[in-house]
């Protein structure tokens, strides 16, 4: 996840792209859609998504500047309904930026510096919830984590209480050499779903694969909103920490919010919430 720009300027964006002759205002635009997507699909998964800004040139030449207005409402209202998600006061929405637009000269000005200015107040949450908030949590990209091996072994599932009876022994340590070193096993606790208060022990570079399928998951859920491989967990013992890796058509959130990168191994602290598909069954890592 990379940080999001937060000082978006329209008097920086003006003069940049009249000295490039417009190569820095398509580089800017392109930028501000991708960063429109990524914030408000972070909370809103399902909600409209831009096409790239070439795609919205073409669509505007195409329909003879009409797409144009209709992309400017979008975004207005996304920007808006990210305000909310967010906890951000946005007052300006689509219809707000497009009656800026009918005043003749500097209308289309003020709407696009509305949309910065609230952007980057977007941005700036956003920033702080996912990037300066979560200091436990690094995604790797695929093949760049080597710790612990990816073999698929099975899981013991055992009935047990929901999380706040999972004994304290997880948090256990070795000293050695000068760093910590995590005890040799964890726990996936389901705390809601059609396993709830059961608990899978995890060893040392153990996989878990969860889904509906039972031929290729060790951890099967029935519900229609579990793909047949999911997701797979990976404890590794000497980082004291888990590794989860998305495999689904419907998503694997963390902590609530986070989205996961598809196949991408990410590194989760123990205690992460692992949220998947449409929430109907969620698991702490303990």
């Amino acid at each position: 996840m990379e940080r999001k720009k937060e000082d978006r300027s329209l008097l920086i964006y003006i003069l940049l792209s009249v000295v490039t002759c417009g190569i820095y205002g398509l580089i800017f635009m392109w930028s501000f859609t991708n960063d429109l997507n990524d914030v408000s699909s972070a909370k809103d998964p399902d909600g409209w998504r831009s096409p790239n800004f070439i795609i919205v040139i073409l669509l505007t030449i195409v329909t003879c500047g009409i797409y144009s207005w209709y992309w400017l409402y979008k975004v207005g209202n996304t920007i808006q309904r990210s305000g909310d998600d967010y906890g951000v006061r946005v007052d300006e929405s689509g219809t707000t930026l497009i009656l800026w637009c009918l005043l003749l000269g500097v209308g289309v000005f003020i709407s696009y510096h509305l949309i910065f200015k609230n952007m980057n107040k977007i941005c700036r949450k956003y920033n702080e919830e996912f990037i300066d908030g979560i200091d436990d949590i690094e995604v790797y990209p695929r093949g760049g984590h080597t710790g612990g091996g990816y073999g698929n072994s099975g899981s013991s599932v055992q009935s047990g209480p929901s999380q706040k009876g999972i004994s304290q022994e997880s948090e256990e340590t070795t000293q050695g050499a000068g760093w910590t070193i995590g005890m040799a096993h964890g726990a996936i606790v389901c705390t809601k779903g059609s396993m709830q208060g059961a608990e899978i022990n995890i060893l040392d570079g153990e996989m878990v694969t969860i889904g509906r399928d039972g031929a290729a998951s060790n951890l099967v859920l029935a519900d229609r909103d579990i793909s047949r491989r999911h997701c797979t967990v990976q404890f590794n013992a000497s980082e004291n920490c888990y590794y989860v890796t998305d495999y689904s058509s419907l998503g694997t959130r963390m902590n609530g919010t986070l989205q996961l990168d598809r196949e991408v191994p990410t590194r989760c602290s123990r205690g992460t919430r692992i949220i998947l598909g449409q929430g109907s069954n969620e698991f702490i890592l303990q």
